[in-house]
């Protein structure tokens, strides 16, 4: 539970900011995609109100997810499935400015600790936030297949 009880309230408040400035975004039309994209703090230790979910990018691992999303469809300018050059699938994910601060900011907030990429509810990978995160892009691994990945990218971004 350690992991969890250190969200701290400057944690939590800066965490609500970031979830408002989406809602706010959210409720101007900004997310209109067909694939449901967030990011939310993760931790392997049990949390009361977390989601309990499984790793797709890692069977029989179990993470528990907060319900607060940081980041969502409204903050992706772009999104390209592609194979880098040791053949592993990914997408690129393009932030968009105030994405690219909100993935800064919750990068700062959840430092050694997991954020959970969740794709349509499910979570893709939750790796430890090393070090802050900064520029406007990032990649998340973990598909079966290039199609599914082109698939999911399309469905990302949110249309215009």
């Amino acid at each position: 539970m350690r992991a969890a009880a250190s969200f701290t309230p400057f944690k939590r408040t800066l965490a609500l900011l970031i979830l408002s400035t989406g809602l706010v975004a959210c409720a101007t039309g900004h997310s209109q995609s067909g694939t449901r994209f967030e990011i939310h703090a993760a931790s392997l230790a049990e949390s009361p109100d977390w989601q309990k979910a499984n790793l797709l990018d890692d069977p029989g691992t179990t993470v528990y997810v907060a319900p607060e999303v940081l980041l969502d469809n409204s903050d992706v300018a772009l999104a390209n499935a592609k194979k880098d050059l040791g053949g592993q699938v990914l997408i690129v994910i393009q932030m968009t400015p105030a994405g690219a601060i909100r993935m800064g900011m919750a990068s700062r907030v959840l430092l050694r600790q997991r954020m959970a990429v969740m794709i349509n509810g499910e979570v893709m990978t939750a790796p430890v936030v090393s070090a802050p995160l900064s520029g406007n892009r990032f990649a998340i691994t973990g598909f079966k297949s290039l199609e599914q990945a082109q698939e999911i990218a399309l469905g990302i971004a949110p249309r215009k």
